[in-house]
């Protein structure tokens, strides 16, 4: 909290904790990043490279001769599988995109309208559920998988053309242009989602 502190304030600043100094440059997301290329490339949880650690006088574990055991990593979590569908809804030249709400994963990041399911389904009878119209047409775009924490997640799209024009559309979803869709903050997944869409109209 200190770190993050010291770092929000004026450049080049100085933090004296109890038993070490820090010169901090820069910002709070200076410092994030830093500590996670530190944590990626040189204090590794196990052959951490202590010699090239530019901290290494501040480290209590490298004091204490005991970089071999920490840190004390409990039994990794067998991977869990979740399978979702999105559509991406195109109508008029403008596309349906919805932004995720406070309080979950990735919130206020901008989506295609999706649902997480359990083995196999109607993808008509889903895809009237989350849109709420009926589709006129849908046709598989693309299966985008990636991983967050222990999930595995697999993400199958569709490209939908609703059957009549759409009822105004509540809030957090949106119909917007293509080059308003450009702009926003995706999550990584939907911004694959949107990079197949895009080639597909081409």
């Amino acid at each position: 909290q200190q770190l993050v502190q010291t770092a929000g304030r004026n450049a080049d600043s100085k933090l004296e904790t109890r038993n070490t100094k820090f010169l901090l440059s820069g910002s709070c997301s200076a410092l994030n990043q830093s500590l996670m290329e530190l944590g990626a490339l040189v204090c590794t949880p196990r052959q951490p490279r202590c010699g090239e650690c530019p901290v290494r006088r501040h480290c209590a574990a490298h004091e204490q001769g005991r970089t071999a055991e920490l840190p004390i990593l409990g039994p990794r979590e067998k991977p869990t599988t979740r399978r979702f569908i999105a559509f991406l809804v195109r109508h008029k030249g403008r596309w349906l995109v919805r932004q995720r709400s406070s309080g979950v994963v990735n919130a206020h990041l901008w989506e295609f309208p999706n649902l997480e399911v359990t083995g196999t389904g109607d993808v008509t009878a889903i895809a009237r559920e989350v849109l709420g119209f009926p589709p006129d047409s849908i046709e598989p775009l693309a299966t985008v998988r990636h991983s967050i924490t222990r999930y595995r997640m697999e993400l199958d799209a569709y490209c939908v053309t609703p059957i009549r024009e759409p009822s105004p559309t509540p809030s957090p979803t949106r119909w917007l242009t293509a080059g308003q869709v450009e702009a926003l903050a995706f999550t990584s997944a939907h911004r694959k989602l949107w990079t197949f869409a895009r080639a597909k109209q081409k």
